[in-house]
């Protein structure tokens, strides 16, 4: 069978693709390890090798602390470490969005920005010196990707910088 996966591939010309798992899947796959199922058990039921369930176990807390913040369980990677102020003040804008969605009160990017920035402020001054060298600079790159990291696809700006927007994606 394995001759077979190996000859099929190297029939079309291309590498097998990387396959991406879901944290949500990587948690399953922890806790029926921690349960004490065998780990070629777990990786026959989730249709993977041994030797990736293997590497998702033994990244074990770094995953189960990712998971603990604001991130969407369908992601697939943990990216650079962010401050946890950053984390902080992203979850509590993620609130704020959605209660202005709720009241039905028009967003722009600039007073999303300024938002952002005035709960930054706020978050880091609780957190006291230990916070002191933490910026956030509430660009345009920062809440397109903030839009993804939380799965705000459905949120709509308005003003300028929203038409602009539609250019630069057309």
């Amino acid at each position: 069978m394995v001759g077979e996966k190996r000859k099929a591939s190297s029939e079309s010309g291309s590498a097998k693709k990387r396959q991406a798992i879901s944290f949500e899947t990587k948690v399953a796959i922890i806790k029926k390890l921690d349960m004490g199922e065998k780990m070629v058990s777990v990786a026959r039921a989730y249709n993977l090798n041994r030797s990736t369930v293997g590497t998702i176990y033994k990244q074990k807390d770094r995953i189960m602390e990712h998971v603990k913040g604001a991130v969407p369980m369908q992601s697939t990677i943990i990216s650079k470490k962010r401050g946890k102020i950053i984390e902080e003040m992203e979850k509590l804008l993620t609130i704020w969005l959605g209660d202005q969605q709720q009241r039905r009160i028009p967003l722009s990017l600039m007073l999303i920005q300024e938002k952002a920035k005035s709960i930054f402020e706020d978050v880091k001054a609780k957190a006291g010196e230990s916070a002191a060298e933490e910026t956030l600079s509430a660009s345009h790159g920062w809440f397109s990707r903030f839009k993804k990291r939380a799965s705000l696809h459905h949120v709509s700006v308005s003003g300028e910088a929203a038409s602009a927007d539609k250019e630069a994606a057309e």
